[in-house]
């Protein structure tokens, strides 16, 4: 592996795999359960999983990047479940990227010891309908009146919003230039006008819940402002897109190790004689996914630095581009093995072609830009 895992990340991933195994792959209702399995939630709390990016002195167990994507992997493959997984996803990059990076002192002394225990949730109110995640047409708006600003409008696809106990909702505060300012509020969820939306029926991603919410005439004070005023797309929701990336890439490398288990254990057991070709297929699958641990545990290590560092979007580029070629192959080599797939193998598969999926639309945007930079550069060589 080319990044040596020091002694913690080592403790950290037994710690992980023993509550995975015990508290969540024993569970098989979490893949159909129409709720959220709070108990759990509570006892990952208890376990400081949920303040895995929380400094000690709010009561979680603070640690680097690395630590969080080899925890995310180890919980999914271990746990048999990537719904869970995406709603710890969101609770880590609200804590630690939001609150810890553009919270002021009041705020992290008033959240993140709750966040920590999990006595509260938040969730990222900032995609809208049939709009997505857009500066240039967002119209949830925050007019500031008598020392107040007045939020109005429409989220949609909220992840953990069912179960949130407030939202960071983004809203244009003003225009400069021709161009939307965007500033993140502090929205509790039982403010007055805030109106929670239907949870969305999704078949895949269980037990994880989204829904929309509706804001009406919602009063917020100045000082529930996170970060600094109007600059909030740059700032926050640009890189928040790409943390996700890294996260959600390496609950599919632990998505996909948990496929490669699941297809070892049918094979024995329904006693499949391998061919060259299955040899040869099993072989290239598990390539595939120590190759993508190597880029995953990489462009955690480059994100734990404190300058930046363009090669994070290639190699989250080149994870995805792997990642469905894995798929691709797995099937393949399933249609041809004559083995017969368990629920547990469907479960994991279909949330897996569901996760590569959900971001297939900003990846061609970010491949376009890609290839526009290098197409812009003077060539060297003819």
């Amino acid at each position: 592996m080319a990044t040596v895992l020091q002694e913690k990340h080592v403790i950290l991933q037994k710690k992980v795999k023993r509550f995975a195994k015990e508290e969540i792959a024993s569970n098989s209702e979490l893949q159909t359960m129409e709720g959220f399995p709070m108990d759990i939630w509570k006892k990952m709390g208890k376990e400081k999983l949920l303040g895995i990016s929380i400094p000690e002195s709010y009561g979680g167990i603070w640690d680097d990047y690395l630590s969080i994507v080899l925890a995310i992997e180890t919980f999914v493959r271990h746990g048999h479940n990537m719904g869970l997984a995406l709603s710890w996803i969101i609770h880590i990059i609200v804590s630690r990227f939001l609150f810890l990076g553009f919270g002021n002192p009041n705020q992290q002394d008033k959240y993140l010891k709750d966040l920590a225990m999990g006595n509260i949730t938040a969730a990222i109110a900032a995609s809208e309908p049939d709009i997505g995640v857009s500066p240039r047409h967002m119209k949830t708006s925050a007019c500031f009146e008598k020392d107040l600003f007045i939020l109005n409008g429409e989220k949609s696809f909220v992840s953990n919003g069912p179960i949130a106990d407030l939202f960071i909702v983004f809203a244009i505060s003003g225009v400069d230039l021709g161009k939307n300012q965007i500033t993140a509020f502090i929205v509790p969820a039982d403010l007055t006008g805030v109106s929670i939306g239907k949870k969305i029926e999704l078949k895949f991603l269980r037990p994880s819940l989204h829904c929309g919410i509706k804001l009406i005439n919602c009063s917020i004070p100045e000082n529930n402002i996170l970060g600094k005023k109007g600059v909030a797309f740059n700032d926050m929701l640009k890189p928040f897109r790409e943390l996700e990336e890294v996260f959600m890439l390496a609950s599919l490398t632990g998505g996909m190790g948990l496929q490669i288990d699941l297809l070892l254990s049918l094979i024995r057991k329904q006693e499949i004689t391998p061919t060259n070709e299955l040899r040869e297929a099993i072989a290239e699958l598990q390539s595939i996914i120590h190759t993508m641990k190597i880029l995953s545990y990489e462009t955690a290590c480059l994100m734990d630095e404190s300058i930046s560092h363009p090669e994070i979007i290639p190699l989250i580029l080149c994870s995805q581009i792997l990642s469905k070629n894995f798929f691709s192959l797995f099937k393949l080599t399933m249609n041809h093995s004559g083995i017969t797939r368990n629920t547990d193998l469907n479960n994991i598969t279909n949330d897996i072609i569901h996760s590569v999926n959900l971001g297939k639309g900003v990846t061609e945007i970010k491949k376009r830009k890609l290839g526009d930079i290098q197409l812009s550069k003077r060539v060297l060589y003819e």
